[in-house]
């Protein structure tokens, strides 16, 4: 899902980080949140606070973030189409 993660996780001081996975997302209690684009967000977040948020300085994170979204709102509809999801 993710195409330069790596510099994005970087910019997001996110040690360790991972993505959520769809089966842990469908089988979360309905009342916590998981964003499973929470990478993209905190360094999209970072890019904006280490700018003086300028956020025409942020317009790759910002790609990134609804690149994450678009391709996990995919895999949600195929799997829900392919009949794994509810």
């Amino acid at each position: 899902m993710a195409d330069g993660t790596g510099k994005i996780r970087e910019a997001s001081q996110e040690k360790g980080a991972r993505r959520v996975t769809l089966h842990e997302f469908e089988s979360k209690k309905s009342s916590r949140f998981m964003d499973p684009c929470a990478i993209e967000a905190k360094a999209s977040y970072k890019c904006l606070d280490d700018n003086g948020y300028d956020k025409s300085l942020c317009t790759e994170w910002f790609e990134a973030y609804r690149a994450c979204k678009r391709a996990w709102v995919a895999e949600r509809r195929k799997a829900r189409l392919d009949g794994l999801l509810g």
